[in-house]
């Protein structure tokens, strides 16, 4: 079986997420292509057997290039084993539920006619040296909010979930294969 990973980032933090899960799912016995959604045009999905998309959320917004392959492949995806992920903030603390369903809504919500076997929200991994000046701001609040917890922020916040993401990649695989 082939499966195509299609990802958009800011950062890099989602292509880690994107390329573990692709492992996964290579060690499931799939083909894997990984692929930046800013490089995915001409890209043939009806290739392949699994498409999971995901993307850094930003505002609860997907990136464009990640939301534009879903909207651009919409009509082959609704015939197609799919899964969507989401990393970022939201996914770091379980009081987050609602706005992590919200970001889910505003996709899903988008491409309805895509009905993914899975779907996960990842928590984020926070560079507070970023050049960007709208991040600088928001990493500036999230730092307080990490130190008000008691989290060391001389160094980047990794809260992202390896086996959270190992264990759905495999259940995406299995719900595939069936």
């Amino acid at each position: 079986m082939n499966a195509l990973i299609i990802y958009g980032t800011r950062s890099g933090a989602t292509k880690k997420i994107a390329d573990e899960i692709g492992k996964v799912l290579g060690e499931q016995g799939f083909a894997v292509t990984v692929e930046d959604a800013s490089k995915s045009r001409g890209i043939d999905v009806n290739a392949y057997d699994l498409v999971v998309v995901g993307s850094s959320v930003w505002a609860l917004a997907w990136k464009r290039q990640a939301m534009d392959f879903l909207k651009r492949n919409q009509k082959t995806l609704a015939g197609k084993k799919v899964a969507l992920f989401w990393s970022g903030w939201a996914g770091d603390d379980p009081v987050d539920q609602g706005t992590i369903d919200k970001s889910m809504a505003k996709v899903t919500d988008i491409v309805a006619g895509i009905k993914p076997l899975g779907t996960a929200y990842f928590g984020s991994y926070t560079r507070f040296d970023s050049w960007n000046p709208m991040a600088r701001i928001a990493c500036n609040f999230m730092k307080k909010e990490f130190e008000k917890k008691g989290i060391d922020t001389s160094k980047p916040v990794d809260r992202r979930d390896w086996n959270a993401i190992r264990q759905w990649a495999a259940d995406v695989a299995t719900k595939a294969k069936a």
